[in-house]
This record gives structure tokens, sequence and C-alpha cells, in this order.
């Protein structure tokens, strides 16, 4: 019996799969608009991720290692040297290897060079040992913009970042240097914590720390004297360079920034100064006990309010990723969210690539012309055919 294409169900049925296929495709697809320096954040990712291939032999727990980088400590009830609670959620984040685009946006924001040919530009910085996973993010990022940073160091560490007397921050920038991976070594260490002396520690423990800090020839601060402790780092600084492009902190160093009531003033991400609004409140409300300490200058004040350089404070680890769309807790990763070059930090995703959905919706027209006109054509032939016959 006759059927043409447009009465064969197979025929049909064939067609609406495949409008549906083009539908699906349509709505698959997206467009990407790649960030501003989105090949120089790929880089400082990539870099990261080779990092991790280095320090993930230091066998932290794997269970709670999401990147498998080594750089997850214990709670502080498996370490005598920690110094504060510190949130496991925030060391992980710091280990994701796009952490690193992050100082790349903040370079880029300074004015900071990348081109190979010039001078490197200088940055200050201040690491600790409680985001090691950060600590590695920015000299990736320094390694693929050609910065040169001038660390100083401190050994102390909040619960899950470094705080383990055989894996320190000494131990793992020691495996990057010693592997040729990274040349960047701290000019000095402090034992960081309270007053950088690590106050609430044990004398034991705080002994153990200082002679590891000798052993491994680096330059030691310490002072009896909080001010004093400042002021030698700012010296070790000025010693190594006269121009610095910005001023780095890694971690709560109370060097750095102060006690825990100072610190913040200092908001995290890029700043150019302190936030007054807090500093008015602090004044308000602890101004008995606060104005002692007001006389004490941390560095970032030296440099914000001397040297008049911007900060890039690394802090409040949940506020950068949200701002910056990375994954913080454990329930927000996946498969998607972790490769490099993932988030709208690279670039920006717009559903529905215009030329894929005109492409598909033409395909399906022209499938559905080509299915109603060759069943024209069949109607005809066979009316011909009848035709034909009828006139023999």
């Amino acid at each position: 019996m006759f059927r043409p294409y447009i009465k064969k169900t197979y025929i049909l049925v064939l067609v609406a799969m495949i409008n549906l296929l083009l539908v699906y495709i349509s709505y698959q697809s997206y467009s990407f608009t790649k960030s501003k320096d989105y090949e120089l954040k790929i880089e400082a990712a990539t870099i990261m991720k080779n990092a991790l291939d280095l320090t993930k032999g230091l066998d932290n727990p794997k269970h709670i290692d999401r990147f498998k980088s080594g750089l997850v400590g214990v709670d502080s009830t498996s370490s005598q040297m920690t110094t504060k609670r510190g949130f496991l959620e925030s060391k992980v984040a710091t280990t994701n290897p796009n952490f690193a685009a992050v100082f790349i946006d903040w370079f880029s924001a300074i004015g900071i060079s990348s081109d190979i040919s010039n001078t490197p530009d200088t940055v200050a910085v201040s690491m600790t040992g409680s985001f090691p996973g950060a600590n590695i993010a920015f000299l990736a990022a320094c390694k693929a913009s050609n910065v040169y940073p001038v660390i100083i160091s401190s050994i102390g560490s909040s619960s899950w970042g470094a705080n383990q007397i055989d894996k320190t921050w000494i131990e793992i920038e020691n495996t990057l240097i010693n592997a040729n991976f990274f040349s960047y070594r701290s000019k000095a260490f402090s034992l960081g914590g309270d007053n950088d002396q690590l106050d609430e520690l044990p004398i034991d423990i705080k002994q153990i720390l200082e002679n590891k800090i000798i052993k491994n020839n680096y330059d030691i601060i310490s002072n009896d004297q909080m001010q004093g402790a400042v002021n030698e780092r700012i010296r070790k600084y000025k010693e190594q360079s006269s121009n610095y492009k910005a001023y780095v902190n890694i971690g709560g160093s109370s060097a750095s920034l102060g006690d825990s009531t100072t610190n913040k003033m200092y908001l995290p991400g890029l700043i150019f100064g302190k936030d007054e609004a807090i500093a008015d409140a602090l004044d308000d409300e602890y101004y008995d006990e606060y104005e002692f300490e007001q006389e004490i200058i941390p560095a970032v004040e030296y440099f914000l309010s001397e040297q008049k350089i911007p900060v890039i404070n690394v802090r409040n680890i949940n506020n950068l990723c949200e701002w910056y769309g990375l994954p913080y807790s454990n329930l927000s990763f996946n498969d998607d969210n972790v490769k490099i070059g993932a988030g709208d930090l690279f670039g920006v995703k717009t559903k529905h690539r215009l030329s894929v959905v005109w492409l598909s919706t033409l395909t399906s027209l022209a499938l559905i012309a080509w299915l109603a006109i060759s069943s024209i054509i069949q109607v005809n032939n066979k009316m011909k055919e009848i035709d034909n016959d009828s006139i023999i």
C-alpha cells in the first residue's frame, strides 16, 4: 500500500527524535566570554596544581584533603603546636588550584606587569603556617606573573593548617624549593601566634619550633616587645627593596595585622586603607583598653600609611570564595567546579549560544521542509502513475 514519507510512522518518529536532539543541543549550548588575563589565570592555576603534586607526598589526612594536596593538617586536639581554632573549610578551599587565579585578579587591579621582558615587580609578603594552600596559590601567581616576593613567614599555625611539628610551613617551603619548583625562600621566620612569640604555647614546644627555624638556616625575628617584632619585620623588608608594588598578608599574623581587635579594621581582599567605620566603632567600644593598643602599629599600617601602597589581605576565605565564585563548603564542591578554569573568575558562560540555536532551528526547518516536499513529490509521482494506468 502506497504511503508517502509523511505518513510513515518510522519516518515521523525519526524526525521527532532528531528535533528533540536539536532542542537538547540548543538548551545545553553556551557561549564563553573569557575574563581579563584568562590565559595568565589558567597558567597560575596549572602551576599550583603541579606544585600540589609535590606536596601531596607529605601524606596528610586524605579523607578531608579534597585536592590531595598534603596541605590539610589536623585539629587542635591532635597537635601541640596549634595556635588557635581554624576552619577546615577555609583550609581546604585554599588548596583549590583555581585559588591562584584570585591573586592574578588582584595583581591586575594593582597594575603589576606580567611581561617577562621587564624587571619583575616586587611585593612584600607576610605568610603564616595557617594557610599553606593560599601561600602556594600566591607563589604560583608570582611565577606566572613574573613577580618577585620578599617573604617573611611565621611558623605558627591554627588548626587544619601546617600545624604538625614535622610538617610545618618550613618543611612545605623546603619541599618546593628542593624540587626546584619555586625559588622563593622566606627571608626570615618568626614564631607567630600571640605577640608573634607563640605565647599561647608551652615553652618546650616554642623551643622546638625556634630550633627548627635556626636549624634550617633562616633568620629569626624575635622580640619581647610586639612593636619591636613589627619593627624588625619592616627593617627586613627595607633591606630587600625600597620600591614595593604591594603588601600581601596571608593569615592572621599579629605582627602583620595587629591583635584580634585591631585586625578587624583591615578587610579581606584588595584594600587601600583601613575601614574607618570599623575603626571608629572600635574607638567607641574599646576606648579604655584600646588606647594602649593603638600605640602598636602593625606592618600592614606601615605599608598603607607610610609607603602608601595597596594591600592584598587573604583572610575570611569564605567571603573571598563567595566574591570570586569559588566553592567553599564541602557540599559546594562538584566535579565541574574544581576543574582548572571553572567559575566566573575565568569568564562568563551565557546559556543558549545564539549560533547553535539558529543552526539547530534551521536544521529542524530543513528537515521538516524535506519531509513535506519529498512527500508531495511522492504523491505527484503516484498520481501520474494512476493517470497513465487509466489511459492504457
